[in-house]
């Protein structure tokens, strides 16, 4: 099997993802199919429970695919804009798709949802937001939770965040001020958790495949520790901030 930057199991299919086409295998490494004429997809995701593949483009298109049928299910543009490398997540129960997407601006993010079953957009949050960058999508049983960084009044960075979103809205921001996951071999970011949880993030977008490690320095640390949004979330319990405003 060929290396790639995103790798993926769900016990029935395996999914490597190379830039430029996809590569499925079964579970004794047998390639089945690969898809042609993708452009910087590097990451993706299983639905849960079922045989259906996401794929996300930094070109802004988004690529679904049914494993059951080797064959290309949907693709979706949401944006003519490139370096889109920000998150994306299924609910827990796989009914809805969470997307971070830049189609108005480099700088600016939204989420949009989309259902899984035709992957029909739902609902876009935040377009018009111009303080909030997202950089991570979690959903964790029945709860989402969200990291990014807030602007200052200059439109400068201000603060990395992590918050709850309930029903459209971003609830309990809170400012990350730990230091519990420390970047020892790699210090340009090794200042607070914020740093070490958006490289983490990362690399298991990427599936914790070792190009991926490489490209995000974090071959570099020595057994890196799992984390996750909601563990650096409630590590700041005291550092909450007031709503968007």
């Amino acid at each position: 099997m060929k290396k790639s930057y995103g790798f993926y199991n769900n016990g029935k299919f395996k999914v490597g993802c190379y830039g430029g086409s996809i590569w499925v295998y079964d579970q004794n490494d047998n390639e089945l199919v690969r898809f042609k004429g993708l452009s910087y997809t590097y990451v993706g995701a299983f639905c849960p429970g079922t045989n259906i593949f996401v794929a996300k483009s930094t070109c802004g298109t988004l690529w679904i695919y049914n494993l059951d049928t080797l064959s290309l299910f949907r693709k979706i543009k949401y944006s003519p804009l490139g370096a889109q490398d920000e998150g994306f997540a299924f609910s827990s129960s796989g009914d809805l798709f969470y997307n971070i997407e830049k189609p108005i601006s480099s700088t600016r993010t939204q989420l949009t949802v989309y259902d899984s079953a035709a992957f029909d957009r739902m609902a876009v949050y935040f377009a018009d937001e111009v303080k909030m960058v997202l950089h991570h999508i979690e959903t964790c049983d029945n709860e989402v939770y969200l990291y990014g960084f807030m602007r200052g009044t200059c439109g400068v960075y201000d603060y990395a965040f992590t918050a709850r979103f309930v029903n459209g809205e971003v609830k309990d921001i809170r400012e990350i001020k730990s230091t519990e996951f420390p970047i020892t071999n790699w210090t340009l970011w090794g200042k607070n958790d914020a740093s070490y949880l958006g490289i983490y993030k990362s690399w298991e977008m990427h599936g914790f495949t070792e190009d991926s490690a490489r490209v995000d320095y974090l071959i570099k640390e020595p057994n890196p520790p799992k984390v996750t949004i909601k563990q650096i979330w409630q590590l700041n319990e005291r550092n909450n901030k007031t709503i968007l405003s």
